[in-house]
């Protein structure tokens, strides 16, 4: 498919973002909002991003420019029936996107492909509220998406190879990794992001080790950032929203650190509300050490629970990555993604060094699934081996790919 004329519906933070990501590819973009306050704050945010890439030289200013001129900011769908390709960027909520599919259904040309963005939301339902579902598709862009090198490309039930096709070749126009994932909740980055953050917050619940040393100990490991520094610049509410609809989704092994909710009735969300696992400088919005209230409320989640401070100096940064290596079989048990495709999207889509297959292949396989079985036999459904990995290791395997 020739695409000429994209639009961006939303002009929020993530919406600014895929608009400059558009037009770095040289692509005009038609940013919709549904008012002017609302479109301001999302175009000063996009002079921002290009002012951002001309102080890193990857631009000059008549670049920015050039590129910024690409963009025409409207309030309406008047001009939607030149548009080829649609990405709407719009808050994670099931009635503001029936309303916006519903009109884009109504205003945009038979053959526009019609994306949604979201993180989390089923394609299906969404395609299902237009009378083209063939022509829906989920191009879920990772935060910052203009420099962000991942792209998750999911495909409702009824959506069409060729839409998934021209979707990906718009991710490569981009100079982005496109990667196609088949429907499931979370999809798979954040599937399998949620099963190591999970873990990052039992192990600080039961005392194994400190906030600083959990965040300093997978940065030397693997990541560029901390789970604990990572949820507090996130927000909180956003983790318990998404822990909860993960464990509705997929039971037992996504279960809800207790902690989580805990620090969200305290209103302790991290650096939007200057205190979370770390305490943050109301001026630099930066961490000034570990919140000092913190230890108190652990103490008390530890107490209600019957256990006591562990502060186990023997303490494996592996078992941080157990859950997440396990998920990596569990998706690709359900053929969620191609397995060459899934180590090169979490390090794209987190920044990892090496992907959870790399690290499975590191540690071996028959030690990943002994690590598991003995955690299964201690803490429970978190660490229930996967039936997949069981199989490799039967048969010998000693890497994935």
């Amino acid at each position: 498919m020739q695409i000429g004329q994209v639009a961006v519906v939303g002009a929020g933070t993530m919406g600014a973002s895929i608009a400059v990501a558009l037009i770095g590819g040289g692509l005009k973009v038609l940013l919709k909002e549904t008012e002017q306050a609302y479109m301001d704050k999302g175009m000063s945010n996009i002079d921002r991003f290009l002012a951002g890439k001309v102080k890193k030289g990857l631009l000059t200013e008549a670049e920015a420019a050039e590129q910024r001129a690409l963009i025409e900011p409207v309030l309406d769908y008047d001009r939607f029936a030149d548009v080829d390709f649609v990405i709407e960027a719009a808050p994670e909520s099931v009635e503001i996107k029936r309303q916006i599919f519903e009109e884009l259904d109504q205003w945009c040309h038979v053959e526009a492909i019609l994306a949604t963005n979201t993180s989390s939301l089923p394609i299906s339902q969404i395609a299902n509220f237009t009378r083209r579902a063939d022509k829906v598709v989920g191009m879920h862009f990772f935060n910052p998406a203009h420099i962000m090198k991942l792209v998750e490309v999911i495909p409702g039930l009824e959506t069409s190879h060729d839409t998934v096709k021209s979707t990906l070749e718009l991710a490569a126009h981009l100079g982005k990794l496109g990667v196609r994932v088949e429907e499931c909740a979370s999809f798979l980055v954040n599937r399998l992001l949620g099963r190591y953050m999970n873990e990052s917050l039992f192990v600080l619940q039961d005392g194994l080790l400190s906030v600083e040393a959990i965040d300093q100990a997978v940065k030397d490991y693997v990541m560029p950032i901390g789970p604990l520094a990572l949820r507090d610049m996130n927000g909180a509410d956003i983790g318990l929203n998404v822990a909860r609809f993960n464990f509705q989704e997929y039971g037992e092994r996504f279960a809800v650190p207790e902690v989580l909710p805990k620090m969200v009735a305290n209103n302790w969300l991290g650096v939007k509300s200057l205190t979370g696992f770390y305490a943050y400088d109301q001026t630099t919005r930066k961490a000034t050490g570990v919140n000092p209230k913190l230890e108190a409320l652990l103490s008390t989640i530890r107490e209600g629970q019957g256990k006591s401070k562990k502060n186990d100096q023997s303490f494996d940064v592996e078992q941080l990555f157990l859950p997440m290596i396990n998920e990596a079989f569990l998706v690709m048990q359900e053929r969620v993604c191609q397995p060459e495709d899934l180590d090169p999207a979490l390090m794209a889509g987190l920044g990892m060094r090496s992907g959870p297959l790399a690290i499975a292949s590191q540690i071996g396989l028959g030690d990943c699934l002994k690590h598991l079985e003995s955690k299964f036999a201690t803490d429970g459904e978190r660490f229930r081996p996967a039936p997949l990995l069981k199989r490799f290791v039967f048969a010998g395997r000693t890497a994935v790919i």
